[in-house]
């Protein structure tokens, strides 16, 4: 096929070394982008059997917007090499909560604060803002699920190759070769 001017694309699966790299956040280009990122997350990590509890799919939904809003965010101002699922993963880590102080602030908190004073109406802070009417006991289980859902993602194969991307699946299609 490359003798023939195809240009080869393999995602490999079951063999992480035998892959190229995939970054689903390279193809964020709006807050519909989040969205669609968001729900193919949830829908294809629910496991075997049936779905749980609506409420806390609705619950982790707003969380993701929120926090893959403000990865998105970071990107289009810093650096790229933060714009992945592990920057994702971390912020789930990194969101402490303590139930018997309600105004306690983990670094995320922090993170959304500076955004919303420069940019009050970002779909992220509006969705984090949502996410924070839980109480303590509520957000740390919002937390854990998202963990659990997000634990496949701290397989360190899975890390690497989800840090940057090679596969270009905006632009399948979009050459034509002829020889």
């Amino acid at each position: 096929l490359q003798e023939n001017g195809y240009r080869i694309k393999v995602f490999n699966t079951i063999n992480f070394k035998k892959s190229m790299h995939y970054n689903p956040f390279a193809y964020i280009r709006s807050e519909k982008d989040i969205l669609k990122l968001v729900t193919t997350l949830i829908a294809n990590t629910k496991g075997e059997g049936k779905g749980g509890d609506d409420f806390w799919v609705k619950a982790e939904t707003l969380l993701y917007c929120a926090l893959i809003g403000l990865v998105a965010y970071i990107v289009f101002e810093g650096p790229e090499e933060e714009r992945n699922m592990n920057t994702l993963v971390e912020m789930i880590n990194a969101m402490e909560v303590r139930e018997d102080d309600e105004n306690f602030k983990n670094n995320v908190d922090l993170a959304f604060e500076e955004l919303e004073a420069r940019e009050p109406e970002h779909f992220a802070v509006r969705q984090y803002k949502k996410y924070k009417l839980a109480a303590g006991k509520t957000a740390k289980s919002i937390n854990i699920s998202c963990g659990a859902r997000l634990a496949p993602f701290d397989i360190s194969e899975l890390r690497e190759i989800t840090m940057y991307d090679e596969l270009e699946l905006d632009t399948l299609g979009d050459k034509i070769f002829i020889n």
